[in-house]
């Protein structure tokens, strides 16, 4: 049973309408640049809670775009990776392989420690110490790699603040693929890519990226008529819970290696975990928009867009925060100028775009409770002890076969309160999941990659509804709840009306959509569809 099949005929009669392939736009009509922008952490609903402070991109794409308002994943491990290569290849992490940021692989009878983007046989190119990143672990391409393969003169670019985004969106492709170490304050790439950085890759860390890092305060940028929008700005479970509130000083929130002087990677990491980062990451998205020509040399290219700053801002401050609007606000006129350079460059209606983001995120559960909700803070390691114990009991009557230890596990876990439902990876993949949850953990399972505490024992976890697990401040995400799941799905471009849509949209449709509005063809053993019938 496929997710679009638990939530009714209905929409299996859509899925089976839209399964035809889209019939592409006239000739004269077709893009010649497909953009994709993907903001991390963007939950849907804070696109109209600040709507009013918008000016610039997020305004565009409110008034001239398409919206998919119930656009959402349809996986139960909501973490970045994940949500990126779902969005580029039109498939579910049970199918990509990328299931997590991190997880435990299995090495024959043993597991070891995976990050998403690891590849220790490409390392980053002039800078051989760290560890090196290709999309190794991504068994699927993507749509990148379809519009190469459609015409192998495209051009590709992918652009992010982090690795794992910036990877998993170029799919499988060998394209200018760069990202930023926040530590140094420059983009990279690996060899996996390129042996050497073009020069206007250089000239962007060699003379932008020092006077977006000179500025040591942060401070806030949104006029007073538009606060009211989101919460006031101190909280205790903010931050570090003592510099929770404007303007964010360096001198005071940056650890010094000694009593005179700053470090200068927790300097920069301190400064690229603000609005100054999607800065960078447009600055480059501009710069290779010029020296490629993208969209302009009668190819159809792919650029992809990955804006991080909205997720270090979210996890430390929480979605409702005046930091977060402050950041949005800042990645509004971002957006804003990135298009017009679009327009100018390419030409209105030459390319096409889609926006969504890779996962939601949690509300504060103190601010939720202060307003008669029922959220709660977790103590961690209370339940990790917990979660120890009732392994250790089901492992003590035998392991084998393993899943009836993991039913063990399950029963336990449940009984004592630990989680809210607890599933065997052995009905997850044999039978029919117990519940939609279910069905949306099945969709995050790949054998042998193991995401969860407990997935390595045969067992997966969901917790209580806005029960958050997590540090004693901030927030995060990668539960199957809605909050999690929801996200932007926006239209824009040739070929697109503006309007909205509250039908039901997954982000696996999102590669698939652009791809038939762009005349791309597309394997024809998707999970998505394309949504323009």
């Amino acid at each position: 049973m496929t997710v679009r099949a638990w939530f009714g005929a209905s929409v299996i009669g859509a899925l089976i309408a839209g399964s035809a392939f889209t019939k592409p736009p006239a000739v004269q009509e077709r893009p010649t640049l497909v953009v994709v922008i993907v903001v991390d952490q963007l939950r849907a609903d804070l696109l109209e809670r600040y709507t009013e402070a918008f000016a610039g991109g997020f305004r565009r794409l409110l008034d001239e775009g398409y919206q998919y308002t119930s656009a959402s994943h349809a996986h139960g491990v909501t973490h970045t990776a994940a949500g990126h290569a779902t969005l580029s290849t039109g498939v579910f992490p049970s199918r990509s392989g990328i299931v997590a940021n991190d997880w435990s692989q299995r090495r024959g009878d043993s597991w070891a420690p995976m990050y998403a983007v690891q590849d220790m046989d490409s390392p980053i190119v002039g800078i051989e110490a760290l560890p090196g990143r290709s999309p190794r672990n991504l068994l699927r391409p993507g749509l990148a790699d379809w519009i190469l393969e459609a015409d192998p003169e495209a051009r590709v670019v992918s652009l992010s603040g982090k690795d794992r985004a910036a990877i998993t969106l170029a799919g499988q492709s060998r394209g200018e693929v760069y990202w930023m170490v926040p530590e140094l304050g420059q983009f990279v790439t690996s060899t996996y890519y390129r042996t050497d950085y073009p020069e206007w890759v250089e000239r962007v860390n060699r003379e932008i990226m020092p006077g977006i890092l000179a500025d040591s305060a942060w401070k806030q940028t949104v006029g007073e008529r538009f606060r009211h929008l989101a919460r006031p700005d101190s909280a205790p479970y903010e931050g570090d819970g003592i510099h929770t509130t404007f303007p964010h000083l360096a001198s005071a929130e940056v650890e010094h290696a000694d009593s005179t002087a700053m470090d200068p990677m927790e300097y920069n990491t301190w400064a690229l975990a603000q609005p100054r980062l999607d800065r960078a990451v447009a600055e480059l998205a501009g710069r290779a928009i010029d020296e490629l020509r993208l969209g302009q040399r009668g190819s159809v290219d792919y650029l992809a867009v990955s804006f991080s700053a909205t997720d270090y801002v979210g996890h430390a401050y929480g979605p409702l925060s005046q930091e977060q609007l402050d950041n949005l606000v800042s990645l509004d006129r971002e957006l804003g100028q990135l298009f017009d350079r679009l327009d100018q460059r390419v030409g209105r209606g030459r390319w096409i775009l889609g926006l969504s983001a890779d996962h939601g995120v949690m509300t504060m559960p103190e601010w939720t409770a202060q307003n008669g909700g029922t959220a709660s803070r977790v103590v961690l390691p209370t339940l990790q002890q917990g979660l120890v114990q009732a392994l250790r009991e089901a492992a003590a009557e035998g392991t084998e076969p393993l899943y009836r230890m993991a039913e063990r596990l399950a029963s336990l876990l449940e009984e004592r309160g630990l989680v809210a439902k607890a599933y065997t990876t052995h009905d997850l993949t044999m039978g029919e999941p117990a519940d939609s949850f279910g069905t949306f953990f099945r969709n995050s399972y790949y054998p042998g990659r193991a995401a969860g505490w407990l997935t390595r024992y045969g067992v997966e976890m969901r917790f209580g509804f806005e029960q958050l697990v997590h540090v004693s401040t901030g927030t995060t995400h990668g539960s199957p709840y809605w909050y999690d799941r929801h996200v932007p799905l926006i239209l824009l471009g040739t070929a697109v009306p503006p309007g909205r849509s509250d039908e039901a949209a997954y982000t696996v449709d999102f590669a698939p959509t652009l791809a038939a509005l762009a005349g791309i063809p597309v394997p024809d053993d998707l999970d998505g569809r394309s949504l323009r019938r």
